[in-house]
């Protein structure tokens, strides 16, 4: 504290009571006493900035954001934040706050983290892809179990109907084919072995007649298996067929004559038919 004089007069220790009473903050009143205590203006203003800018400076340091907060009157009044040298002026805007990027090259327990959802990421793909193979396997499976169904159930169709004619006697090769498509088309009439006016292979028992006035599919199953069932020729509808394509015939004056009722089928001697093919007919 400075050291003062001590009053000499009334005077002098007048004015030292007034001095003191104006750095205490008084005004003295019309009368010269000492009015309600105040605060200057600047320093009012001062403190409320103060505090305004301590909530501020709270936020900013809660950020880590280095700023330094200007306040207004005295030109020496700045709240420092950090040792950047960031001011804050009256009015601006609080600096942004910059993201928070995590490197995990730099860090290995985040790397760990990344590693470990990319392993979870994968796996999971993986086994989608393997429920959905196993599904189209499953889907195969199936498909081909039904498909070898729907074969032995041609075969039996073609192979173990019943069938069991012999037809006059004809060639087991012949009788071997005829039952097979009595099987595939069932509900005919079918002769074999008799005697014809003309040259003819049902004497020997190389031919079969299947009566019907419908004889398109039978004759076109016949020709398109020519090979497999030892067939040498067909007869239709007035037109013959001995592999070539159907060519038409003269008239023979009827429609037994013409074979427009039935169809007939020449086979070859000693032939081996398969007649396992005839499951694509019918």
């Amino acid at each position: 504290m400075t050291a003062v004089d001590a009053p000499t007069t009334v005077l002098d220790l007048a004015a030292l009571v007034a001095d003191r009473h104006t750095r205490a903050g008084y005004t003295p009143d019309g009368e010269g006493r000492p009015a309600r205590r105040h605060r200057a203006p600047a320093a009012r203003e001062a403190r409320r900035h103060g505090l305004a800018a301590a909530g501020v400076a709270t936020v900013a340091l809660a950020a880590v954001t280095p700023a330094v907060l200007q306040l207004p009157g005295d030109g020496d009044a700045a709240l420092e934040l950090s040792a950047q040298g960031t001011r804050l002026e009256p009015g601006a805007a609080a600096p942004a706050v910059a993201p928070v990027v995590v490197n995990p090259a730099s860090d290995p327990v985040t790397a760990d983290l990344f590693k470990a959802g990319d392993r979870t990421r994968r796996q999971a793909e993986q086994a989608a892809q393997a429920a959905r193979a196993a599904a189209a396997e499953q889907a195969r499976a199936a498909e081909a179990e039904r498909a070898a169904a729907a074969e032995a159930d041609r075969s039996a169709r073609v192979t173990s109907c019943g069938a069991d004619s012999g037809y006059g006697g004809v060639a087991d090769s012949v009788q071997t084919v005829g039952n097979a498509l009595e099987c595939v088309f069932p509900g005919h009439d079918v002769l074999g072995v008799g005697s014809r006016g003309n040259a003819s292979d049902h004497p020997g028992g190389y031919a079969l007649d299947f009566m019907t006035r419908d004889g398109d599919a039978i004759a076109d199953c016949v020709v398109d298996n020519k090979d497999a069932l030892g067939v040498s020729y067909a007869i239709w509808d007035q037109r013959i067929n001995t592999g070539s394509g159907w060519k038409g015939m003269e008239d023979r004056g009827g429609d037994t004559a013409n074979h427009r009722d039935h169809v007939h089928i020449s086979f070859e001697r000693g032939a081996d038919p398969d007649v396992s093919v005839l499951r694509s007919c019918g």
